[in-house]
């Protein structure tokens, strides 16, 4: 990637949004995408929220929808893998609701 790509690719998110949320239940890779979701779209320049309490927080708005930072999903596989080490299942409407809610 040229200089002028990667300056290109850095602004085509500039003026735009995307809301991030899951419907809940298990779903293998889905945590994994949200955070690639998350951390391509700050990248790009777009402002990206999460959206707790899945559709009905879309609807209800409000505290539901928090804006995501890089940090808010930097340690999101680490805790994953921790907790399947240690039985517990976990599913990605949980790790929406563990997320800080900025």
């Amino acid at each position: 990637m040229t200089h002028e790509e990667h300056h290109a690719a850095k602004t085509l998110g500039i003026g735009k949004a995307i809301a991030v949320l899951t419907s809940g239940g298990d779903a293998q890779g889905m945590n994994a995408a949200v955070r690639a979701v998350v951390r391509v779209g700050i990248f790009t320049g777009a402002r990206v929220f999460f959206v707790h309490e899945g559709y009905q927080g879309l609807v209800d708005g409000g505290d539901h929808i928090k804006e995501a930072t890089w940090e808010s999903v930097s340690m999101m596989l680490q805790l994953l893998s921790s907790l399947k080490i240690h039985g517990q299942k976990f599913n990605m409407q949980c790790l929406v609701k563990a997320l800080p809610r900025c």
